[in-house]
């Protein structure tokens, strides 16, 4: 951490105006996260507490796959080297499969990946690395498997409720569970845990994944067929809550959250926590003929929430297809948001659809749905979505038709399914060029952070963009940090104006890198709004308030860091 502390303060006193954020506010320019000679490829993100992110990457820049990390603050910012930091460069299959990449809450960064190491096999390995870059289950990783001349792949990360780590992986036709706590010790011995598919029809297990439940407790979700992958048989899809120790705890073996047969081994079914310790499932079958989507829920109990074999997303017309779901969960009011890639039955035309499910599984967008981007030739990959208290935001790469070439697209909608964000699909990647698995997270101050491989260049670079809540690019609206040398003691100023109507700028300074908390409060102590809630560099900052939705009257603003506290008052006048 000193490295990195005594860097920033050299930046912030040689430099000023590299303080100002990295995120670039110019969608055909974006961030450069990555982009040196070789392919840069198979991105993933995962945000940290201080407002953050980790990105992860395969780069073959030195000929191998190898396996690196960048870390960015809140503001953009790149706290490993500039090319990332190698995390691996054992030697990789010539075909990648997925991986996984996640965030403790010590703001530690746990990656689990598969290469060739221990033979000709792919075999599967978890890293975990500290914020200032540091090897903490040594320079190797831990090996999680206990055979290595079995195939294994598509290795998944569940962090637990106890501070544990769950890695879940496909092991030949079976799929295998090992418990890793913080200190990198095995919790259930050298040899994963295995669930295996009804050994009489020769029933076999694929692509696991989960989230994390109460009391240490996590939900798994997978895929048992028997025949071809490609065509399977018998396509079941499973879950089933385990305890610590890995006992399942809703039933002897697994639940079945479908079980009608027609499903398509290559897609990869999904799971979302349901703010409740529950599940939100989505996946596409063929059960229609045609392709469609579905969701169900379970709760924390096991008790199916939905119809039985999933709610459908759209009932009507049946000449379209749909495929690929996303799923958000709104806490506040028990709803729940599916969007998908519909297509007329010649596909070639796709447009994005959404639909809004009661607690109990109903559609409430009609039974065809919601059109946000409407059908039209261009076609579109990697859909994902977030909830924000009654808000929700999707992102996705629109790929132009006949092209390779995409943009990156994103809307925001409130419950209604009305766009915010001036009433349209933003653009926050205008520059033309094959654009390829968007991944996208959120932070604690409701920025959309969004990093994907780009072939703007050559054969693939890493770029990401944050998205402001109010659908601005760069710099967080509203927080500017203006000095040009650290100041020596923490601050909070006096706000100007004041009195105001109906915005004013609160202005504070921290002499070190602290995390920082800015709430306004009425009169009576009640706390109203959170205008700063992030890690920031030393420097002399400033936010605007804006009171247009508040009364006439006193007000509180309080600023608390690590290491100080303080408050002033404030006059509304209207």
């Amino acid at each position: 951490m000193k490295t990195i502390s005594l860097f920033t303060l050299f930046i912030l006193t040689f430099f000023p105006f590299a303080i100002y954020s990295q995120w670039s506010s110019n969608p055909s320019l974006n961030s450069t996260v990555c982009d040196t000679t070789g392919e840069q490829a198979l991105v993933k993100i995962a945000t940290t507490q201080d407002g953050g992110c980790y990105i992860s990457w395969f780069d073959s820049r030195n000929g191998n796959y190898a396996v690196y990390l960048q870390r960015l603050n809140s503001l953009g910012i790149n706290l490993f080297p500039n090319s990332g930091l190698l995390i691996s460069n054992n030697p990789q299959s010539t075909s990648l499969v997925d991986y996984d990449l996640a965030v403790d809450d010590s703001n530690c960064a746990v990656i689990a990946f598969t290469d060739t190491r221990n033979s000709s096999s792919i075999n599967p390995f978890a890293y975990r690395i500290s914020p200032t870059g540091q090897f903490l289950w040594g320079t190797n990783g831990i090996n999680l498997t206990d055979s290595i001349n079995v195939y294994q792949a598509n290795t998944k990360i569940i962090l637990t409720s106890d501070e544990n780590y769950i890695i879940t992986w496909q092991y030949g036709n079976k799929i295998a569970m090992q418990k890793i706590n913080k200190a990198g010790i095995k919790q259930w011995g050298n040899i994963p845990l295995m669930l295996i598919g009804n050994p009489a029809i020769s029933e076999k297990f694929n692509y696991p994944t989960g989230v994390k439940s109460d009391n240490g407790n996590y939900i798994l979700y997978w895929i048992g067929y028997t025949g071809s992958f490609i065509s399977p048989s018998n396509y079941k899809i499973y879950s089933q809550k385990y305890s610590p120790a890995g006992a399942p705890l809703w039933s002897a073996t697994q639940d079945t959250i479908y079980n009608l047969g027609n499903g398509n081994g290559v897609y990869q079914p999904t799971i979302y926590p349901d703010g409740n310790n529950g599940a939100i499932y989505v996946w596409q079958d063929f059960r229609t003929g045609n392709s469609n989507c579905y969701v169900q829920r379970k709760n924390s109990a096991g008790q199916i929430l939905f119809p039985a074999n999933g709610s459908d997303v759209a009932v009507s017309p049946f000449v379209m297809l749909r495929f690929a779901p996303a799923a958000a969960y709104m806490p506040s009011t028990q709803e729940t948001y599916v969007f998908w890639q519909q297509k007329n039955t010649l596909q070639s035309i796709i447009g994005v659809y959404g639909q809004k499910f009661s607690s109990t599984g109903t559609r409430l967008w009609n039974d065809t749905g919601v059109a946000f981007k409407p059908l039209d030739q261009n076609s579109f990959s990697s859909l994902q979505a977030f909830v924000k208290d009654t808000n929700i935001i999707a992102y996705y790469d629109e790929i132009l038709f006949g092209s390779a070439n995409c943009y990156i697209k994103a809307f925001r909608i409130n419950r209604n399914g009305v766009f915010g964000w001036g009433g349209s699909i933003i653009t926050p990647s205008t520059i033309l060029s094959e654009k390829i698995r968007l991944n996208a997270t959120m932070n604690n101050n409701n920025m959309s952070m969004l990093a994907w491989e780009d072939r703007r260049n050559d054969g693939g670079g890493i770029y990401a963009q944050n998205i402001n809540y109010d659908g601005s690019l760069g710099a967080p609206a509203g927080i500017n940090n203006s000095i040009g040398n650290v100041p020596d003691k923490f601050t909070l100023y006096q706000n100007f104006p004041n009195p105001f109507n109906p915005v004013t700028v609160i202005r504070y300074a921290i002499p070190d890198n602290e995390h920082v908390l800015i709430k306004i409060y009425d009169l009576l102590g009640r706390e109203l709004l959170t205008l700063i809630n992030d890690r920031q560099n030393a420097g002399t900052y400033e936010v605007k308030f804006d009171g247009l939705a508040f009364s006439s009257g006193i007000y509180f603003y309080k600023l608390v860091t690590d290491k100080f506290t303080e408050v002033k008052s404030m006059v509304l006048v209207k």
